[in-house]
């Protein structure tokens, strides 16, 4: 059975937008080598969910520095439609709702298309993880429906779903973003990269880890 690598991420998470080209190259360079599992605990979620202008001193010095690690700068839009008006309430459970729901319908590599796709989507270009028209976009980016996802993402068992996805996450480790693990032969998670480092380190790891 091949690895299976899983990425711990979130798609509010700054520094997961940073990790964008890294994962970008570790997915070309383990395609047909290895299986990649997103994995999501909730970055914001219950008193950390309010609106993002409260946050606002602490995004910009994280953005900053998560261009001065990885060359990565967050697009003009978020700043105009987002951070700067403040009003939007900043809360991970929505965007990774339909990310847990991307893997029900087209499996592994979907889910992980819609996670950095929805990331990609709010920091590049200032389209809110949330709002449904932000998800049709990227499912159908994905090769998912858009009409069938965004059914489901509404269905109200949905948000009870994936809070105990959350829960169920956490318990196995998955608690900061983003980080990469192996499975071991029992199913457990050995991690293996902590943080955004460069492609070209973050394959060598990984090859490493593969060897052992």
């Amino acid at each position: 059975m091949p690895p299976v690598i899983v990425v711990a991420y979130d798609p509010l998470c700054g520094w997961c937008f940073g990790f964008g080209p890294t994962l970008r190259r570790l997915r070309a360079r383990f395609a047909g080598e290895a299986l990649f599992r997103v994995a999501m605990g909730g970055l914001v979620t219950g008193a950390r969910e309010r609106m993002i202008g409260l946050d606002a001193p602490y995004l910009m010095r994280g953005l900053q520095e998560v261009r001065a690690r990885t060359g990565v700068k967050a697009g003009p839009a978020f700043f105009e439609r987002v951070l700067e008006p403040g009003r939007w309430i900043s809360r991970s459970e929505p965007a990774c709702r339909a990310v847990r729901i991307a893997r029900e319908m087209g499996g592994e590599e979907a889910a992980l298309d819609v996670a950095t796709g929805l990331c990609e989507a709010f920091y590049g270009e200032g389209r809110v993880p949330d709002d449904a028209r932000t998800i049709a976009r990227v499912a159908t980016a994905a090769g998912l429906d858009p009409d069938v996802l965004l059914d489901r993402w509404s269905a109200p068992e949905a948000f009870a779903e994936t809070m105990a996805m959350f829960d169920a996450e956490r318990a196995r480790g998955i608690v900061s973003y983003p980080a990469l693990f192996l499975k071991d032969e029992r199913g457990g998670l050995v991690e293996v990269l902590a943080g955004a480092v460069s492609p070209e380190d973050a394959v060598a790891i990984v090859e490493r880890a593969i060897e052992r």
